[in-house]
């Protein structure tokens, strides 16, 4: 009786833990969607939203910003520049590691085919990785720490 009470336990808790870690994946999926919903719309209200309000961001080129408004600052002007706008963009699935309750590590990377240096000049196929930590604050997933690298080509002109 007494190993059937405590396997009947470890089940209970075992579901739980699977059904919060799925109910915390779709909440960080779908900020992620947001990101991509907003590059396509060019909305920096909804490329923004899910930051923390101290989240800090920093860009391939290593500009750097602290919190959900002036993130969205910088992506109001970045979706304003045509040259960086241009091109079309696939995007591989996320890699998701929830390292704790309220700690998400999501790799993401971005392969746009079309984008144009300010010049006008084409940089070819530009892959981009972003690397996000995402932490669970009263309830709500919200990247607290956004780092964007670049890994292009070394024959192409620099950006």
């Amino acid at each position: 009786m007494r190993v059937a009470l405590i396997f009947l336990t470890m089940m209970v808790f075992t579901s739980a833990a699977f059904a919060q870690d799925e109910k915390d994946r779709a909440a960080i999926e779908a900020a992620l969607s947001n990101w991509l919903a907003a590059w396509e719309t060019k909305d920096p209200a909804l490329a923004a939203r899910d930051y923390s309000a101290d989240a800090d961001w920093t860009n391939a080129f290593g500009m750097t910003r602290r919190g959900r408004e002036e993130i969205e600052a910088i992506l109001t002007e970045v979706f304003g520049l045509p040259f960086v706008m241009a091109g079309n963009t696939v995007y591989p699935p996320p890699e998701i590691r929830v390292l704790t309750e309220t700690i998400a590590l999501v790799r993401t990377e971005a392969r746009r085919e079309g984008q144009m240096a300010p010049d006008g000049e084409s940089l070819g196929v530009r892959r981009t990785t972003h690397l996000r930590v995402f932490e669970k604050r009263e309830g709500e997933w919200l990247i607290v720490s956004h780092l964007i690298s670049d890994a292009r080509d070394t024959e192409r002109p620099a950006h």
